[in-house]
């Protein structure tokens, strides 16, 4: 029984870890977590800035940018460094994570 559990435990683990590229590693991080911070972060929730940035709008996307950057504690791609993410590859990351969340809400 021992060794079941453990492979159980195990497997529950890493169902619950969102895996993700952060511009230089794969991490894992508690995709929970990552939601709860998601949601308490203004910047990234916010009707106002979220509408604007759906019309184009420079400033608030790079608010959101910023917002979702500090979610995941990632860096936004630096040209001098050539390190850190893309906006797309933000955008991605957080479109991915919202799919994550997702199936784990079924």
């Amino acid at each position: 029984m021992g060794i079941l559990s453990w492979w159980y435990r195990r497997q529950f683990r890493k169902a619950m870890l969102f895996t993700f590229w952060d511009g230089r590693r794969l991490r894992r991080a508690d995709g929970f977590r990552l939601f709860r911070k998601l949601q308490k972060n203004k910047d990234a929730t916010d009707p106002l800035i979220l509408k604007k940035f759906q019309e184009g709008d420079p400033e608030a996307t790079e608010t959101y940018l910023n917002a979702l950057a500090e979610v995941f504690e990632v860096e936004r791609y630096d040209y001098k460094t050539e390190q850190g993410l893309t906006d797309p590859e933000l955008l991605n990351l957080a479109a991915v994570f919202a799919q994550w969340i997702e199936k784990k809400k079924v």
